[in-house]
């Protein structure tokens, strides 16, 4: 970090990122760690694959280089597939300068990232589901109006009388869909949660509901969106959701993360009988 502590190292730095730079380390600090293909995917899918991938290898590359980016080692990562494969986080630099821009608290450095295994495969889900709604956003099948991860998603309440609480979703997405709009807090499901886990958060947002904070702001309340491994999960959380009192379930959507179809989201309600 001391190499980019002055003011005009940053500028020299600055200096040499195109405004598509900054745009990739946005995505990097606000998701933490994305694939080079999701990278791809994200910001250089307007050519055809191909050069798209030679593209995004040169251009992260360089980041690389410049110490705005790192790769994990592959042994981390799980990298099989060349320069696609590599797992990107912010580097030092990336840091200094996603500070300067406010992505990042002041004094929020963070220090070399070895993340665990389950939580760098929580990670690439999220980034995964934003990937995919950006894809969707620019196909047209949707209008991407707010997408944020966690912690831009969180949202506190309150404090009066009692502690404050935060409620922290892994994603807060806003869609429009044809003449709808549809707005949802997403959690990530890894299946790592036993079902005590599980109903304290599904109380949470039952919590969180009835100070008509978010719907006082937003004008509704976004529902609750779990999406999980496969459907057998889908089946237990569902049955977790189906001992919250009967008007609190309809806060609720859960359906394995293959099976979301976010133009028709509102229509996929897992239930413990299914």
């Amino acid at each position: 970090m001391a190499r980019y502590a002055t003011k005009a190292a940053l500028r020299e730095l600055e200096a040499q990122l195109t405004e598509h730079d900054e745009a990739v380390l946005r995505r990097v600090s606000d998701l933490r760690f994305v694939t080079g293909d999701q990278l791809r995917r994200l910001h250089f899918a307007d050519i055809d694959v191909r050069a798209s991938a030679r593209a995004a290898r040169r251009a992260l590359l360089r980041l690389t280089r410049l110490d705005c980016l790192q790769r994990l080692p592959r042994q981390i990562g799980g990298a099989r597939r060349g320069s696609a494969g590599f797992v990107y986080h912010l580097g030092l630099a990336g840091q200094r300068l996603a500070i300067e821009r406010s992505w990042l608290p002041k004094h929020r450095t963070r220090g070399p990232q070895i993340p665990g295994t389950l939580f760098l495969a929580h990670s690439l889900q999220i980034a995964e589901l934003h990937t995919l709604l950006v894809e969707a956003d620019r196909a047209r099948r949707i209008e991407l109006l707010q997408l944020e991860a966690e912690p831009a998603s969180q949202r506190w309440y309150g404090g009066a009388v009692g502690p404050q609480r935060t409620l922290k979703p892994d994603s807060y997405a806003r869609l429009g869909v044809g003449e709808f709009e549809d707005s949802y807090f997403v959690e990530v499901d890894m299946a790592t949660e036993g079902s005590s886990a599980l109903e304290r958060k599904l109380r949470q947002y039952v919590e969180y509901e009835a100070t008509g904070l978010e719907q006082a702001e937003h004008g509704v309340f976004p529902k609750a969106l779990w999406l999980t491994p496969d459907g057998k999960r889908a089946t237990a959380i569902a049955a977790c959701i189906e001992r919250l009192p009967h008007s609190a379930q309809e806060l609720f959507v859960v359906t394995p993360f293959d099976e979301w179809d976010v133009t028709h989201g509102r229509k996929i309600v897992h239930t413990a009988s299914h």
